[in-house]
């Protein structure tokens, strides 16, 4: 169980081209009240998440939006209160926050380091291909207000990682953006594809019949155009030092270990969304009125008394307990493949790909959007994949294929 936060709804300083969240207040699918979430929401947010994590560590996600928009006072508040019940039930609490990055000065910075806050910042490349789509409300590039973000935390010494979307003004340029995201010194980096469409994707169980596909989309086909050189690329040079969340997760997957990406997961994990006013979602892709779990505060020792908990110590679980809230629906969704995704050599990979991307009908039933970029992502990988494995079974670490790289690609070639 893991919930990603948003702390100010769907509010944000920028408006990227691309966002999906921001159009869900003029849309009207997100409510017109609070915009930063009410102190009585906050708190059992806190409460009932850490009474009910089954594990020793909470991990706490806050995003947007813009989460930086809640302001200081607000994760104050927020990380006081973490402390206050991780001591009441024995916890250990960490924190992260998906940023723009544009907010941050010496302040932010400071709180962040004092309780080693983990950042992710969004950025899309070199200036020209960030400022794409990534434009402030004035219809200006936001590259460099990014840029100065980072700055910011390179000078407190903060790590950061990266969150890349792969769209149609920077899919034809992969080591471009590569070796300009190694320039900044990140060490985990992850890639996002996109796609929206006309109309919204609404109900996952269903293709769309008739749909067009928003113009900064990556095209269908253009996913392995983008990653392939990418892994390439990080194979031969960069593998054990930068972590690229989606190959870890296909390279976790061949040896076994299952995926770290829920893209690529054969079911959706129960990764909910918790909006500003407590309303709880299946999914951060699924903010939606049919994908709703009820609110915050209707669970767990928040809704039975917090001094009722506190006097006993005891966790409250059961029917509710925040540990009985599942992606039921999405997971349902997940389970469901056309006999072309059963067929295919690279289910095993991709199972299908997230829900919300099948858009298209395959003998009546939801696919992909992006299957045949996947196809050819996952071709271009496999070898390199197959060798991991073989290392792995004569007790070789999977990192030393760096040294095997001219090898592989001679076979290739030679096929």
């Amino acid at each position: 169980m893991h919930f990603t936060i948003k702390p100010v709804s769907y509010l944000c300083n920028l408006k990227c081209d691309y966002c999906f969240y921001l159009p869900k207040g003029s849309s009207g699918i997100l409510p017109s009240g609070p915009k930063v979430m009410p102190d009585d929401v906050l708190e059992a947010l806190v409460c009932n998440y850490i009474a009910a994590c089954p594990g020793d560590t909470v991990y706490f996600t806050w995003q947007g939006g813009e989460p930086l928009l809640a302001g200081l006072d607000f994760y104050r508040q927020a990380f006081a209160l973490q402390d206050k019940y991780a001591l009441r039930y024995g916890k250990k609490v960490e924190n992260a926050v998906q940023t723009n990055a544009t907010l941050i000065d010496d302040e932010w910075c400071q709180l962040f380091s004092q309780h080693q806050v983990l950042l992710g910042v969004s950025i899309d490349g070199p200036e020209a291909l960030h400022d794409a789509w990534r434009k402030n409300r004035q219809g200006q590039g936001s590259w460099a207000q990014v840029m100065a973000g980072i700055d910011k935390l390179k000078a407190h010494n903060i790590p950061f990682n990266t969150l890349t979307c792969i769209n149609a003004a920077n899919y034809e340029h992969p080591l471009e953006v590569y070796h300009f995201l190694k320039s900044l010194g990140s060490t985990y980096w992850q890639f996002s594809e996109v796609v929206e469409t006309e109309p919204e994707h609404v109900e996952q169980s269903k293709p769309l019949t008739d749909y067009q596909v928003k113009p900064f989309s990556l095209p269908a086909t253009a996913y392995g155009q983008f990653m392939g050189p990418l892994f390439k690329q990080w194979v031969r040079h960069d593998i054990g030092r930068i972590v690229i969340r989606q190959f870890e997760s296909l390279i976790a997957c061949v040896l076994g270990l299952g995926h770290h990406s829920c893209v690529w997961e054969n079911q959706c994990p129960d990764n909910m969304v918790v909006e500003a006013d407590g309303t709880i979602y299946e999914c951060d892709q699924t903010v939606y009125p049919g994908y709703q779990l009820g609110n915050i505060k209707d669970f767990g020792p928040y809704a039975q008394g917090i001094a009722c908990a506190h006097d006993t110590g005891k966790v409250t679980v059961g029917t509710r307990g925040l540990d009985a809230l599942h992606s039921g629906k999405l997971c349902a969704c997940k389970s469901v493949l056309s006999p072309k995704c059963q067929a295919c050599q690279y289910l095993p990979l991709c199972n299908g790909g997230c829900v919300k991307h099948r858009i298209d009908a395959v003998d009546g039933v939801p696919q992909s959007y992006f299957c045949a970029g996947y196809q050819d992502f996952l071709a271009q990988i496999t070898p390199y994949l197959n060798v991991m494995v073989q290392l792995e079974q004569q007790k070789v670490p999977f990192t030393a294929i760096k040294g095997l790289i001219d090898q592989i690609d001679a076979a290739v070639a030679g096929k």
